[in-house]
């Protein structure tokens, strides 16, 4: 016992001495600089405002776009009638049941803003590019057309999928309609651009996505001129990994049974089929496992072309051929053009390997708008946020496509599989941080 104080008393005396001698350090030199540190590598305001930094910084603008646009796939697939849940987290089955505050952590950081810090980002740095010259950056303009081409899509989808958003913190909440005009106008810079610097790829995106964002204007004609042009083989993606979270497919994680099972295919996308023939667009499979609530039985897809059991790594389908083909479609059955949204379903069937339709099938027009909508529910299963889309664009009208937990869905009644209550969250809000302007 005596050695223990001993030692005690003597670690007292040492942090004495020390505190002693610091003392009487300070006491005769210059404390000034005393919480001056030089951080090597630390990089500055300035720093970033050189030319020799322009690729490091566009190689960031695209990766926070990539992150972005992959969360928001994921997160509008479980928010739409895709996937029912079977978590046995609290916070997951709020999402998956609608159930979503502006509050929640899960959505105003992870989707709103995420896609805030892309479009922040993409914006900056076409603003600083402007400020170079070609000689300071010989790809200057190559760079600039790709932040309008992903800056454009970060429009679309706060255009498609939420309430609306206040831009810059101005408070003033932008329309779906306003944000799809700054698509509109960002791809259309964008097409400038990368015709100046021949990178067809960027074209075709930006072709994709303006087309895109005109039908959901409702000028079908401007949309319809894009997607024509739109070249086969060249489809746009954003680039993901395997090992590290913020680079990993999202869609890919949710659909391994051996790291999630918080979700399930929906009822209403497992054994479709189009007069008896399989549909391997949808192509559920029954598994033997019950998700993590330990009661639902999950079913899993093996998407194609998106093949998300190729894992983390998989990239992940930002505009594509098939959607210039359905925004013709589309566009074509709403203006009444009905033997050319006909043949680009039977386009479809085709390249799927099911039977064709035919005037029996759909001999109105609203037929034909129907099975479009049909046709986008099948070919983009999962993918570009589109079924959230077509919630909401469709809404309340002729064509109502339900959400789960809406009168014509898998849970008509309001409560899903579980006994567990549908919130009522349709587009997505404005996030409570962006609304107190923190």
């Amino acid at each position: 016992m005596n050695s223990v104080i001993e030692m005690v008393l003597g670690s007292r005396r040492v942090c004495a001495l020390v505190a002693l001698s610091v003392t009487l350090g300070l006491s005769s030199c210059d404390t000034a600089d005393l919480l001056s540190v030089d951080l090597p590598g630390n990089v500055t305001a300035d720093d970033i405002e050189k030319a020799s930094l322009a690729n490091t910084i566009r190689v960031s603008a695209i990766g926070d776009f990539e992150w972005a646009w992959d969360e928001y796939v994921d997160f509008a697939a479980g928010h739409s009638d895709e996937y029912i849940q079977s978590s046995g987290n609290f916070t997951g089955r709020r999402l998956q049941l609608r159930d979503i505050p502006a509050d929640l952590p899960q959505y105003q950081d992870n989707i709103f803003g995420r896609l805030h810090r892309a479009r922040i980002m993409l914006e900056s740095n076409f603003d600083r590019l402007e400020a170079f010259t070609d000689a300071e950056v010989s790809n200057r303009r190559m760079f600039q057309a790709e932040m309008r081409t992903y800056g454009g899509f970060v429009y679309v989808a706060f255009g498609e999928g939420f309430c609306g958003t206040p831009l810059n913190g101005d408070g003033v909440v932008r329309t779906s309609d306003q944000l799809l005009q700054i698509a509109v106008d960002q791809f259309t810079e964008a097409l400038s651009l990368a015709s100046s610097v021949s990178r067809a790829d960027l074209i075709n995106a930006a072709r994709i996505g303006r087309a895109r964002a005109y039908v959901d204007l409702k000028n079908y004609s401007s949309a319809i001129q894009d997607a024509e042009q739109v070249v086969e083989g060249l489809d746009f993606y954003a680039t993901r990994e395997s090992g590290e979270n913020r680079r990993a497919n999202s869609m890919a994680n949710r659909n391994q049974l051996s790291t999630s099972r918080q979700s399930s295919v929906a009822p209403g996308y497992q054994g479709l089929q189009w007069k008896g023939v399989a549909d391997p667009r949808v192509n559920a499979t029954e598994t033997r496992f019950t998700g993590h609530d330990g009661s639902t039985i999950v079913w899993r897809h093996d998407k194609t072309p998106e093949n998300y059991t190729a894992g983390a790594g998989q990239d992940v389908i930002v505009a594509s051929y098939r959607e210039a083909r359905l925004i013709i479609a589309e566009a074509s059955a709403l203006t009444d053009d009905l033997p050319r949204a006909i043949g680009i379903l039977n386009d479809l069937h085709t390249a799927a390997g099911i039977p064709p339709v035919d005037a029996v099938d759909l001999p109105t027009q609203d037929d034909v708008i129907r099975h479009v909508i049909e046709e986008r529910r099948r070919e983009f299963f999962i993918e570009g946020g589109h079924r959230q889309r077509d919630h909401l664009r469709w809404r309340g009208g002729a064509f109502n496509v339900p959400y789960l937990g809406e009168v014509g869905s898998d849970h008509p009644t309001g409560i899903d599989h579980q006994g567990q209550i549908y919130g009522q969250t349709t587009c997505f809000l404005v996030a409570q941080n962006e609304q107190i302007g923190t």
